[in-house]
């Protein structure tokens, strides 16, 4: 059985979803509230593909949160939580076919620090990684406590010493744009997979899949926006993970894109 642990947090969202109607010359829109959040949503497609799933997490001290940890427990997912005496993240998000927007985001929970004791031996036996953490010194300290995990950056990325413990990097191209410190995707590409990094792959807002690695680079013209679709994205990284055990990078997007343009 695949495994992977994750590191995020619960959030309670209020979705605003847009649809168009061929007979109306407006967009109308419906709200409804979604507890969970993005993170919930990953674990949960990873669980429905019998991936072992593990979690590392930090908790409100409402109600919400708890429910949060037992609807995937009892799904199966192995739950690290450290609970904070402060309320659920609360976000605001607009979704349309192709995007998805945060409109605003009132993040209560902290992000995850050197100072916080998490059981790291339960995960270090893991094939993948995925982490979105920003302080360098527990990202630190997580690859040093389980140095044989496949780390993947999803959304982010550490400085240079850090990206030479880093298997894969996964963005979009307004997450690349933020990042790139004035660099091309080309040379960006050049320099991350140089450090070390097996691959880098940036989802374009045209659709289009642009990978690199330390032996080639390529584009793999696209239909669909990947980057800008949460439940796209995911999709997308789990069949890159669940190919790479046996394929190379530029195999597995081929698989891919084979399989979504049928």
């Amino acid at each position: 059985m695949k495994s992977i642990v994750i590191f995020g947090t619960f959030a309670q969202r209020h979705i605003l979803s847009t649809h168009h109607s061929a007979l109306l010359p407006y967009q109308f829109a419906k709200m409804t509230t979604e507890t969970g959040g993005s993170t919930t949503h990953l674990v949960n497609i990873f669980l429905d593909k019998n991936w072992q799933t593990h979690l590392m997490t930090k908790l409100g001290n409402d109600l919400a949160s708890l429910n949060c940890q037992d609807e995937l427990e009892q799904k199966g997912c192995f739950v690290y939580a450290k609970q904070e005496d402060v309320p659920l993240t609360s976000e605001t998000v607009i979704r349309t076919a192709e995007h998805e927007y945060i409109l605003s985001l009132q993040d209560s929970i902290s992000s995850f620090s050197v100072s916080d004791d998490l059981p790291l031996a339960a995960i270090a036996h893991c094939d993948y990684g995925l982490i979105t953490e920003r302080d360098e010194k527990f990202i630190e300290v997580v690859f040093r406590r389980a140095p044989n995990v496949k780390w993947i950056f999803n959304h982010t990325f550490p400085n240079a010493n850090l990206l030479r413990s880093v298997h894969g990097v996964l963005l979009n191209e307004s997450e690349f744009n933020v990042l790139n410190k004035g660099y091309t995707l080309e040379l960006m590409g050049l320099m991350i997979t140089s450090i070390g990094v097996r691959w880098l792959i940036v989802l374009m807002d045209n659709g289009d899949i642009m990978y690199y690695t330390n032996k080639a680079d390529d584009t793999f013209l696209g239909s669909d926006n990947y980057g800008a679709n949460e439940t796209k994205r995911y999709e997308f990284l789990l069949m890159l993970l669940e190919k790479l055990q046996e394929k190379e990078i530029e195999e597995a997007i081929l698989d891919f894109k084979s399989e979504t343009d049928q």
